[in-house]
């Protein structure tokens, strides 16, 4: 899963934000969707088309392999909506003045991302990594993840030596004994376990301080803008999740695709999220709604991720109200029409 980069934020431009439209021969808009990979019922929404079912638009979906670029090209509004988004990289957009709404929290990670460590390596726990090094994608969840687990078990963060890594090429370091430990997400993670590998910490044993989702964001002009499109695209992933609850053999399949790997390797990966419904969405382990929506999982996943930014000193200022940036209006919308 090829996600959540951020470097090069801080060199973000805010352009004008041009709604994208259709030719002289179609009166349908054109909407252009980035994401990153990931085996989700987003990615069978793009296979089954549901984003041109339900968002009556001429539709252009963007594969990005990192961050910066997507966050980039969405504060100048050549992207209307960017998903695959891990909190720390939207929280760091938020603070460097990028113009986007959180509109639906796509999954959280629970068993898909975490600390893989090479067995021989000597590395039996948490303290065992000091002094060693750990590989991981700097400015990513990563680091806000493996740093939480140090600082729940009372090491030093500056005991345990960083390298910068891309996943592919932890991967191959991994294979040649150059690193033996490394904190990043499937499937790269799956790939190391597989080659001699094992899981120290995942994900989940974070839940509670430092809860990672992924996120679908819409640049928050163009949704002020087009409303009636960014309903249609939380319509499509309601399609998206719908199905693959209704239809799992033919959804693995349709991850697999997108994502290049087989429908089993798929249905493995996604065990290790966990996904969220339309009614979910309104929920306070989600975004919440109303009065709600400041105390609700999403927004406090945003906060904690910007306070861990700025204690790195990667963002000057922490915001001072995350709330305003999750707006679930849409996703109540189109619960009230589905349940008149």
């Amino acid at each position: 899963m090829n996600k959540r980069w951020m470097r090069g934020l801080m060199a973000l431009p805010l352009l004008g934000i041009v709604a994208g439209c259709g030719s002289a021969a179609s009166s349908k808009p054109t909407v252009t969707i980035g994401y990153e990979n990931a085996p989700d019922p987003e990615a069978v929404a793009i296979e089954q088309h549901f984003f041109q079912k339900y968002m009556h638009a001429h539709v252009v979906t963007k594969y990005f392999s990192s961050g910066p670029a997507a966050l980039t090209a969405l504060a100048s509004g050549s992207l209307n909506f960017m998903t695959t988004l891990g909190n720390p990289p939207t929280a760091s957009a938020i603070a460097k003045g990028v113009p986007l709404k959180v509109v639906w929290a796509m999954e959280r990670y629970t068993t898909a991302e975490g600390l893989v460590v090479k067995n021989g390596s000597g590395i039996k726990n948490l303290k065992s990594l000091e002094g060693k090094t750990v590989a991981l994608v700097t400015g990513s969840t990563s680091p806000f993840e493996l740093y939480t687990a140090l600082k729940n078990a009372h090491i030093p963060q500056s005991s345990v030596h960083i390298e910068n890594m891309s996943p592919p090429n932890m991967v191959a370091a991994w294979k040649t004994g150059r690193i033996q430990a490394a904190y990043v997400w499937v499937p790269f993670m799956s790939q190391m376990q597989q080659d001699g590998g094992h899981i120290l910490v995942y994900d989940q044993n974070q839940a509670k301080t430092a809860p990672i989702f992924n996120l679908a964001v819409v640049n928050s002009t163009f949704a002020k803008q087009h409303p009636s499109l960014v309903e249609g695209f939380v319509r499509a992933q309601q399609a998206g999740v719908t199905f693959f609850k209704q239809h799992p053999n033919q959804a693995y399949k349709d991850m697999g695709k997108l994502n290049g790997i087989t429908a089993a390797q798929a249905k493995a990966q996604a065990s290790g999220l966990s996904f969220t419904s339309l009614s979910q969405q309104l929920t306070a382990r989600r975004m919440g709604h109303g009065a709600g929506v400041a105390s609700s999982l999403v927004t406090k996943s945003l906060t904690s991720a910007a306070a861990w930014l700025h204690s790195q000193g990667t963002i000057t200022t922490v915001p001072s109200n995350m709330a305003q940036y999750v707006d679930p209006t849409f996703a109540q919308k189109v619960v009230k029409s589905s349940n008149p």
